[in-house]
């Protein structure tokens, strides 16, 4: 009897043992890569799909109907996703010139966020179009959430309140939409999950890390909730959202992602002068990861080179130094390792530049070309009032036209976050249609895209040495706002205000 007790004692301590063991299992977080849906993998791959379903018969001449009437095929089209727009262009030349009227006519940008309360998916207007660009920003605290997909516990917590969420491990039915056609009960990221809803099958999503963040959606948007004022920086916020940007007629964004210093002939001016050979650079978007060691304004002379390219065309840059930047699903998946390992969530970037650029052409086929423009203001330390702040947006919104669809990104020196609010909302007073998204970083560049008048003090940038090239884009403790406009002109320019 003795020793049935002891052995029923073992028994007991080892399933004990065991549940602990299965426990502190379920509780690792893993990170995986989402599938691609069934069709859009086959379309990608060249392959035909074969799936079981039973066909439907119909009337031949009913469907010989609707395939030939363009204004009908136009109408049921234009409710597809852009996903499935791009198969359905292959089917026929009638679908084809649909197709191809609807991506000239849904250029609608839209903003999204994900609700860290209910992780939810929320977007401001539909993703229609296939789109060109895709920028979206996070914070520290949102990335942590984001690489574990946590849940959040019942009780109604503020959605900024990270102290009172909980980070239980979770399946991929945790978020809205779902991220799998069938529910595969594995961990996802929540980066990745928003590239492979917003951007698969493409790889134009560029994402900036940074400690705080700007966000200012339409007042009547569904994610003007999830808008950020200066008294949320007293706590620590999860937040992930961005700025989607439909495929424009003629635009081109491209990215440049510099690993290492040791080869910028070849990762940098070869790349610039290829793209400069037949297109002109309208904006350009350089980020700055903490990662790269800056010396000196010096470490940005090759900036130059987009100058001496075009000397007599120009164009708007903004930028800023941040903590770190991924761009496509080849980062996003490199970091996802790196957590899996159990290193830090970090990607091996150094500096990123995105640039919009359109064809060089003649001035009689710009007649015929879309509207694009990109514009670039800097709001220097000097500009320290609530009147100055207002007198500089107010004098750019003057020189600016207004065009149907804009969207801005605001690229600000935390030294600044007492002027957050009142940046935001004096450029929502002149710009009241343009959606707003940003960050906050340790040093800002930018150019002035209508240059600014002369008689305002003295500029406070960084200090440059004499020797070398003097590019006079760096700048400490200011703000800039980069301005992309396109589709039809409402107005040459914004109302003159006194």
């Amino acid at each position: 009897m003795a020793d049935n007790s002891e052995s029923q004692s073992s028994s007991s301590s080892y399933d004990e043992t065991s549940e602990e063991v299965s426990s502190s299992e379920e509780d690792i977080v893993e990170c995986v890569k989402v599938p691609l849906q069934e069709h859009i993998a086959a379309n990608l791959e060249n392959r035909e799909l074969l799936r079981d379903a039973e066909a439907i018969t119909c009337n031949t001449t009913l469907v010989d109907n609707v395939i030939n009437n363009y204004i009908i095929a136009k109408m049921i089209l234009s409710n597809l996703s852009w996903q499935e727009k791009i198969i359905c262009k292959h089917v026929c030349s009638t679908w084809n010139s649909a197709i191809f009227a609807l991506q000239r006519e849904q250029l609608c940008p839209a903003d999204f966020v994900v609700d860290f309360k209910t992780f939810m998916l929320k977007k401001s207007y539909t993703f229609d179009s296939e789109p060109l660009v895709v920028f979206s920003f996070a914070n520290t605290t949102g990335l942590s959430i984001s690489s574990s997909c946590s849940q959040v516990s019942s009780e109604q917590v503020h959605p900024w309140n990270f102290r009172s969420y909980q980070v239980p491990p979770a399946s991929c039915n945790t978020m809205i939409p779902l991220r799998c056609s069938k529910v595969c009960g594995q961990k996802h990221c929540c980066i990745d999950l928003v590239q492979h809803y917003v951007c698969a099958p493409k790889h134009c999503m560029l994402t900036v890390r940074a400690g705080y963040l700007s966000y200012l959606p339409l007042q009547n948007s569904p994610t003007h909730i999830h808008t950020i004022l200066r008294s949320m920086f007293r706590k620590p916020f999860p937040f992930l959202g961005g700025l989607f940007i439909p495929v424009i007629p003629d635009v081109k964004f491209h990215v440049i992602n510099i690993k290492s210093n040791r080869n910028m002939q070849r990762d940098f001016y070869n790349v610039v002068n290829e793209i400069g050979s037949n297109r002109i650079f309208k904006g350009i978007l350089v980020f700055v990861t903490e990662n790269f060691l800056l010396q000196s304004a010096e470490d940005f002379y090759y900036l130059n080179h987009f100058r001496e390219l075009q000397p007599d065309t120009p164009y708007a840059l903004g930028g800023c130094i941040v903590e770190d930047t991924m761009f496509g699903p080849t980062d996003i998946d490199h970091v996802i390792d790196r957590v899996n390992d159990g290193t830090d969530f970090v990607s091996e970037n150094l500096i990123s530049i995105g640039m919009f650029t359109l064809p060089k052409i003649s001035e009689l086929d710009q007649s015929e070309k879309n509207n694009f423009e990109v514009f670039s203001l800097v709001i220097e330390s000097s500009d320290s009032t609530k009147a100055k702040i207002q007198k500089t947006i107010t004098e750019f919104s003057n020189k600016v036209p207004r065009f149907e669809h804009s969207i801005v990104l605001k690229l600000s020196c935390i030294g600044r976050d007492q002027k957050h609010d009142v940046e935001q909302n004096f450029f929502r007073d002149a710009f009241p249609n343009t959606r707003l998204i940003g960050c906050y970083g340790n040093g800002e560049l930018g150019l002035n895209h209508p240059e600014r008048a002369t008689d305002d003090m003295p500029s406070h940038k960084r200090f440059c040495p004499e020797q070398g090239p003097q590019i006079g884009i760096i700048y400490s403790y200011s703000t800039i706002f980069f301005y992309i406009g396109w589709g039809k002109i409402t107005s040459p320019q914004g109302p003159v205000k006194v």
